[in-house]
């Protein structure tokens, strides 16, 4: 599967709409309440403390058709860091190794970052997603170190 990551454009709203609905178990585990049509708007004004509108990044991961969304922020909360808000999959696409793909995606269109930061939240298959990316959990967040490439970047 050939997975392209790219910005999210106004086009794109309906089907994330449609792709936070079928989330919902993780909008629940992490908000307490379903996904609503306001939900794709606020993500535009749902930045950490001390990042701008410039570093905020809204992904449409797309083979086909739309197969994920990720909300980040980059160069937050220092230069080579990142901070991801969350990554979606539609519930009958998980386990299929599409939330790696779009994790390695990530990391070849963003080589300066050389951390990664995601909020925990009480979404048991999202949490166990970050251990076998690697990732830290520790207390409210999950920590990915990348190793610096070899060539350089």
């Amino acid at each position: 599967m050939r997975l392209t990551l790219r910005d999210f454009t106004p086009a794109d709203e309906p089907e994330v709409l449609a792709l936070f609905a079928d989330c919902d178990d993780w909008f629940q585990a992490a908000t307490g309440h379903p996904s609503g049509p306001g939900d794709v708007q606020s993500l535009f004004y749902a930045l950490p403390e001390g990042a701008s509108f410039e570093q905020k990044r809204l992904l449409v991961a797309q083979a086909q058709d739309m197969i994920g969304f990720v909300d980040l922020v980059v160069g937050h909360p220092a230069a080579d860091e990142a901070s991801v808000r969350f990554f979606l999959v539609p519930r009958d696409l998980r386990r299929w190794g599409i939330g790696r793909e779009m994790a390695k995606a990530l990391a070849e269109r963003f080589p300066e970052v050389r951390r990664v930061h995601v909020p925990l939240d009480d979404f048991k298959p999202g949490n166990e997603f970050l251990k076998a990316l690697g990732f830290v959990l520790n207390g409210q967040r999950a920590v990915l170190e990348l190793a610096p490439r070899s060539d350089g970047r």
